[in-house]
């Protein structure tokens, strides 16, 4: 993902260097090569709209700088991205639009001061409360051909699209080695622990007189069986299937799952709201597999919380630039939240830090959107409980 986000990038670098070359070949032309001061005032005005056209052609965002940070030139693409659209920028140095528009640190806006660097930017909502977008900006240094001038660009591009995909690209990975272990763990296993039921079963009947030991090694069988039965959904988890593909009535889908959840014991003392705005009747998946993604994402916030609230918010988020059109859908809980350090981690199977669960409820969402070509995003802070928002293609 990394590399198409390097492509793009690359590209929009080619571009404004061979509008560079076009104004070098203008200015050069005839018998000798011309400065400014002779050049009339209408071919240099005809030249500079011709440069600001050039940058407004631009696929991504471009802020011109000279060498002490004054911003010089923006384009109505960076604008859009960095929140400046009617904001003025005249006499503002980019540090500080950057420093006070996006929070960019200081130790980042340092970074940034350097030839040829590259930066990461997570951008929150004015009002705090919708989704997080992923700027990337790298800085490109500029020499004029003409005069003793210089300065740099910065490149503003919004990745968030990419991020999630490399985010939940990684995380396959890991769910697709993980899955080979739990083949070869079960492979490995399942004779030993076939032994073990024999041997088990044949002292449990030498031990008929003796009813206390005998009561032992029915334990150990026991035992034994619910290993046997771990391993078998281990395994099945391993070939999980492919989506059936049909017409799925989008509020059909939320509220049956939110009604089944509710249904549960362990949600008696949990209360849920559903807030839909969604536009699209219908989207395009295998409604089983929706249903279990949407169930295990509500079991997860009820089985974080003794009590609440869990809520479910759907919208749909229109087609942008190079991206499809999705139906987004959060589930927020008012649980425990998720600790930092394990937030990478809570989609890999096996993975819990409940007592007595399989670690395999996130792990399933995430397969059953990937298997949709869609996204799944968490956002938590421990003790404030979590949002999981699932994107799904129409």
């Amino acid at each position: 993902m990394l590399s198409i986000s390097l492509t793009c990038r690359n590209a929009v670098e080619r571009t404004f260097c061979d509008a560079i070359n076009i104004f070098r070949w203008l200015f050069a032309t005839g018998s000798h090569k011309r400065d400014m001061s002779q050049v009339s005032f209408d071919e240099a005005d005809q030249l500079r709209e011709f440069l600001f056209a050039v940058i407004e052609s631009l696929p991504n965002g471009m802020l011109f700088a000279d060498r002490d940070g004054l911003v010089v030139a923006i384009n109505q693409k960076a604008r859009k991205l960095l929140g400046l659209v009617g904001f003025s920028v005249q006499d503002r140095s980019c540090w500080d639009l950057l420093q006070h528009v996006l929070q960019v640190s200081r130790v980042d806006l340092a970074r940034l001061q350097g030839a040829g660097a590259n930066l990461l930017c997570e951008v929150a909502t004015s009002d705090k409360t919708g989704p997080k977008r992923y700027l990337s900006i790298a800085r490109k240094e500029l020499r004029s051909p003409f005069l003793q001038m210089g300065g740099f660009f910065l490149s503003v591009e919004d990745v968030t699209y990419l991020h999630l995909a490399e985010a939940q690209f990684d995380r396959q990975r890991r769910f697709e080695a993980m899955q080979e272990m739990a083949v070869c763990m079960s492979q490995e296993l399942k004779n030993p622990l076939g032994s073990l039921e024999l041997f088990a079963s044949m002292l449990n009947r030498e031990l008929a007189a003796d009813p206390d030991s005998q009561r032992i090694t029915t334990r150990m069988i026991g035992a034994i069986h619910t290993m046997d039965h771990l391993l078998n959904n281990y395994v099945t988890f391993a070939s999980l299937p492919e989506p059936c593909l049909g017409r799925v009535n989008v509020r059909r889908w939320l509220d049956e799952v939110v009604e089944q959840v509710r249904q549960l014991d362990k949600a008696d003392k949990v209360s849920f709201s559903c807030h839909y705005t969604h536009g699209q009747e219908e989207i395009v998946g295998d409604e089983a597999l929706l249903r279990q993604l949407l169930f295990n994402l509500l079991l997860n916030g009820v089985e974080s919380m003794a009590g609440g609230e869990v809520s479910v918010f759907s919208r749909s988020l229109p087609a942008e630039e190079g991206n499809s059109p999705f139906l987004e859908v959060k589930v927020v809980d008012q649980g425990s939240g998720i600790a930092a350090k394990n937030l990478q981690r809570i989609f890999d199977p096996f993975f819990t830090t409940k007592d007595r669960a399989s670690g395999l409820g996130l792990a399933a969402a995430h397969y059953i959107v990937g298997a949709h070509h869609g996204l799944i995003r968490q956002e938590s802070r421990e003790g404030e409980g979590a949002v999981f928002t699932v994107l799904l293609p129409e």
